[in-house]
Formats: structure tokens, sequence, C-alpha cells
């Protein structure tokens, strides 16, 4: 197979536990580039967040695309353009927070430098400090936007997997969800995935998912996984990650991402 793209999820995956991208990861993906591979990073965050990240971690002027919010927004770097594949209806996140309101759960959606929320618990408060936010304090029902990008729930870890279980069962097909943390479960369109964005940049230059490697961790990363030429999970992925993949890295704390470029496109 002949990669003419690498993608690489963020949390879990190319940053350390400590939100941190390693030397080695960035000398990987420089030599990766020089090789004439395009880079990409497919995140469930928002775009100004990541490229924050990135330019902080100093890799931004590596990165080809940034698939943001889960599949729905991506960013061609080229020509600074930002399009969307498929919006999430507020009346969607209305009905799936009243169905799954018993859990005790807080909900967040993103709006520019404000954070709408019900209640803050500690995944609102990660949330808000990763990506810079303020929050507003709000009934789901006040909010005005007839859309947005997607739909997080934030959850007592200890009571995901309660969730996980109602979330199966919401009564309609007009969206899905996923858990993209231990404390964090995701909505959005149900045509929408990081491989559906990524899939738009590559016919954008003229070749397909087959000619695409892929490196994720978790459940929000599973249709990237599976539907690429060559979907690689990390060691600390969850197992739904694993099993749709077509082989392993080591894990984000061992420079998983890094080694497993240097091994495969012989960049030493």
């Amino acid at each position: 197979m002949e990669v003419k793209l690498v993608m690489c999820d963020l949390d879990g995956t190319l940053l350390t536990e400590e939100k941190t991208i390693t030397d080695l990861s960035r000398e990987a993906i420089a030599k990766l580039k020089k090789k004439g591979v395009s880079f990409g990073i497919a995140t469930g965050r928002p775009t100004e967040s990541v490229l924050r990240t990135l330019q902080t971690q100093q890799i931004l002027s590596y990165v080809d695309v940034v698939v943001t919010n889960n599949g729905v927004t991506w960013l061609d770097r080229k020509d600074q353009v930002e399009l969307q594949t498929y919006t999430l209806k507020i009346q969607n996140a209305i009905e799936i927070f009243y169905y799954l309101k018993s859990l005790d759960v807080s909900f967040a959606i993103y709006d520019q430098r404000y954070l709408y929320t019900n209640k803050i618990n500690d995944g609102i408060e990660r949330l808000l400090g990763f990506h810079h936010l303020e929050p507003y304090l709000c009934e789901i029902s006040e909010i005005k936007k007839p859309e947005i990008h997607k739909f997080i729930l934030s959850i007592d870890e200890n009571r995901m997997s309660e969730l996980e279980v109602l979330a199966k069962q919401l009564p309609t097909i007009d969206y899905h969800g996923f858990k993209t943390q231990a404390d964090l479960y995701e909505f959005v369109d149900r045509r929408v995935s990081k491989a559906l964005a990524i899939q738009r940049y590559a016919n954008k230059y003229g070749y397909d998912l087959d000619q695409v490697m892929a490196f994720g961790d978790t459940s929000n990363d599973i249709a990237m996984l599976k539907e690429v030429g060559w979907g690689v999970c990390m060691a600390n992925g969850t197992e739904d990650a694993r099993i749709v993949s077509d082989d392993f890295a080591l894990s984000n704390e061992e420079d998983g991402v890094a080694k497993y470029l240097i091994d495969h496109f012989k960049l030493i």
C-alpha cells in the first residue's frame, strides 16, 4: 500500500498523558513529511483548541489537515478553508439530555469562546481548561442555536457503563454516540465520523481511504481505524478500537506513534 496520508488522533494517541508531544514524535513527523507523505490530525476537540495545541507543541507547520469535532468539521491547512460535513439539531440534543438526565449528567456545547452547560463537574472543568473557554450556565432549553457541531455529556466515570447501555436505546436514528474519554460521551449526526471528513479531504487531492494510515485509541476512532487502508490502535486503546484495527503500536506514553512511523517508513 502506498500511503499518501497519515492521520492521527490527539488525546491518548499522539499526546502523552501530560498533553504534550515528545521530541521523538516531532522528529518522526518532520521526516515523514520529507518523504512526501501528508500528515493530519483527527480529533474530537474543536478547531481553535486543536490549532492552539499544535502551535504550542511546535508541530502546526507539519500538519496538512485538521479534522475536528469528531468529523463534523475539517480544515485544509493549504487554503485555510474549514468545511463541515453534517451538524446536529439542537432538538436532538434536548431529546438526548432529557432521556439521560436521570444519570446526573452535565451537558456541554461549544460556542466560540463559551461552553454552554447546566452544571460544572470534573469533566466540564477539564473541558473549560483544555479549550480556554468560559462557562455559560443555562438550561438546555434556553440555547437558541438551531444546530450544533456535537453534543457532549459528562458523567461520573463509574456510571459510564450505564450511560452506554441507555444511549443505545435512544428512540431515533438521527444521531449516534460514542465514549471519547472515561467520563465523556459525545453525540453527532448519524452520518458523521472522522473517516467521512478524511475521505472528503483525500478526494480533494485525488486519492481515497485505501491510501491512508490512521492511529487512534478509543470508540470515536473506530470508523477511522476500520475504513482507512491501515488502521493502527495504541496499546492503551479500548477493546472496541482494537478489534477493528489492522495493527498495534506502543502506548501514547511510549512514543507509540513515532516508533511505528519510524519502523514502517524507515525514517532513520
